[in-house]
């Protein structure tokens, strides 16, 4: 079977040769995130706020270099897709508004300074990136007052139409080379989170309860009309949608949740469904007390379903609780494969594969390396990926 075949068929609890295996940054990657063609090295780029954001270290890195080529054999080649469209730092606002990003580059840093244009006057967005740190950190967000928040919602706004066309270039190239395409979608309520600083965020959401409310509402009408353009237009399967984790415990309650969350995903999640594709939730964090009320939102499967003290929820726990509703994908920490010694990881990933049963489970990573790669996180991940191999297969 292929990545495609392999998936899909594990999705829908349907009989696999083997447990897919996932391991973020390694076999994945993010394609066009700011309109801008990946075309280099397909398997080796990812582009973020207009700029390479997987540097030099990756084809300098020999450890690196090593899990790449051993986990292509191995693993199930995922890509993640970005309209950029979906941009959620800026909600959703036309592209006019925002001017070209202007680039400072000092020593080891790479400023990226973003202007928005409103008719009730300027805002800024200012991102940051360290050299071979293959990430990049808002430094100051959109909107720090409630000015700020006015100006926002001052700006008009018009539906865009997506660029669908080089999706299904791009689909179509990975495909040829045995990989799989996911599209990435963020929630209404991490459209609006973005725009804050994170405490300030949570802080609205009880001081200025009514304008977050107000903008996850103006975040939700316009991402399903985006959304329903991409269905129309025959783009899936998989919508992996950025889970809402700023939501779960401790950072907010179960009725804020089903506010601010359930409301407004479900009817997302309704819609994929009704073009027949599936829904894909990421969330790190706590998910213990929301597993449910993913199932009743629809969600097809979820990653990385953490473990404690990082997570709450052990994947045997996790599977009894959403039974086979729900695929699982997970849950072998990062922080594990840099400390754990390999007979460890060996041991930890039987364990999840026997926790998490033969049928709707992937073998996953709850994330990937971001910048040069230790020697001990080489070992652990080929242990990983040669463990998954063994305790995996199921003829």
């Amino acid at each position: 079977m292929n990545s495609e075949e392999r998936i899909l068929r594990t999705i829908r609890g349907e009989e696999v040769d083997r447990i897919p295996i996932y391991v973020p940054t390694i076999t994945g990657r993010v394609v066009n995130t700011m309109g801008i063609p990946a075309v280099a090295d397909q398997d080796n780029y990812l582009i973020r706020d207009g700029i390479p954001v997987q540097n030099d270290w990756m084809k300098k890195d020999l450890s690196y270099l090593e899990i790449i080529e051993f986990a292509k054999k191995a693993c199930e080649r995922v890509w993640t897709y970005e309209f950029p469209e979906f941009d959620r730092r800026f909600l959703l606002i036309p592209k006019e508004f925002i001017e070209t990003p202007e680039f400072e580059e000092n020593i080891d840093i790479l400023t990226s300074k973003y202007q928005v244009n409103s008719p009730k006057g300027e805002l800024e967005y200012i991102a940051k990136k360290e050299k071979n740190i293959s990430t990049v950190w808002t430094e100051k967000p959109l909107v720090c007052n409630k000015q700020d928040a006015e100006k926002i919602l001052s700006i008009p706004y018009t539906f865009q139409k997506p660029d669908i066309d080089d999706f299904f270039r791009n689909k179509k190239r990975i495909k040829e080379k045995g990989g799989f395409v996911y599209i990435w979608v963020s929630t209404p309520l991490v459209c609006v989170s973005q725009l804050f600083r994170f405490t300030e965020f949570l802080t609205w959401c009880i001081t200025e309860k009514k304008m977050i409310a107000k903008l996850i509402e103006i975040a939700f009408e316009r991402i399903y009309q985006q959304l329903e353009y991409l269905l129309q237009n025959g783009v899936g399967p998989i919508f992996r949608f950025g889970g809402s984790e700023q939501a779960t415990p401790p950072m907010m309650s179960p009725k804020l949740y089903d506010e601010f969350v359930v409301k407004y995903d479900k009817q997302l999640f309704d819609l994929v469904h009704k073009y027949g594709c599936y829904v894909e939730v990421h969330c790190h964090g706590r998910i213990k007390s929301v597993l449910n009320k993913m199932i009743k939102m629809g969600v097809d499967l979820t990653d990385p379903v953490e473990p404690p003290p990082n997570g709450d929820v052990e994947i045997g726990e996790a599977r009894r609780m959403v039974g086979n509703k729900m695929t699982l994908v997970g849950n072998i920490e990062f922080s594990d494969l840099e400390y754990c010694s390999p007979k460890e990881i060996d041991e930890k990933v039987k364990q999840v594969i026997y926790e998490g049963g033969r049928k709707r489970f992937i073998l996953a990573t709850s994330a990937g390396p971001i910048t040069f790669v230790s020697k001990r996180l080489k070992e652990n991940y080929i242990q990983f990926i040669k463990s998954g191999i063994k305790y995996g297969q199921f003829r």
